[in-house]
């Protein structure tokens, strides 16, 4: 191999590691984030207890916290339970809800972030599938 070719070589392998290197210190940093949600039991008779658990995790740094939601048939969702505001978290919670009327009930986990531990409007990170219970 001449001179020549070997510091061709030499300077196309110096320059595939720098392009290499530069892509992935501005790749964009991505927060993992995780929620698991439980309900249960999933038939109860009316005025019967059900038990919901909800734990998230996040990495990123605003404030977060773990709601459990609920709603009858198609209404609208609302919070039933949420932890408290945390940075670089999730937190968890448990609410028991009392069956008070027939029919299905709903429940899912959301995990919300907001700016500060105050803010009014958090966005919704992510959610869990719904649960459906049957009240009798």
């Amino acid at each position: 191999m001449t001179r020549h070719r070997r510091r061709t070589l030499h300077s196309a392998l110096i320059g595939a590691l720098a392009v290499t290197s530069w892509g992935a210190a501005t790749a964009p940093a991505s927060a993992k984030s995780s929620l698991s949600f439980t309900a249960g039991p999933h038939s109860v008779g009316q005025g019967g207890i059900v038990r919901a658990a909800a734990r998230a995790s996040d990495d990123n740094s605003t404030f977060n916290k773990v709601c459990v939601q609920q709603r009858w048939a198609v209404a609208a969702w609302h919070n039933v339970a949420c932890s408290k505001p945390a940075r670089h978290a999730g937190g968890a919670v448990n609410a028991t809800l009392h069956a008070k009327a027939r029919g299905r009930l709903q429940l899912r986990a959301v995990l919300f972030e907001g700016r500060s531990p105050q803010d009014q409007q958090p966005r919704a990170r992510s959610v869990s599938g719904p649960v459906t219970i049957t009240v009798h």
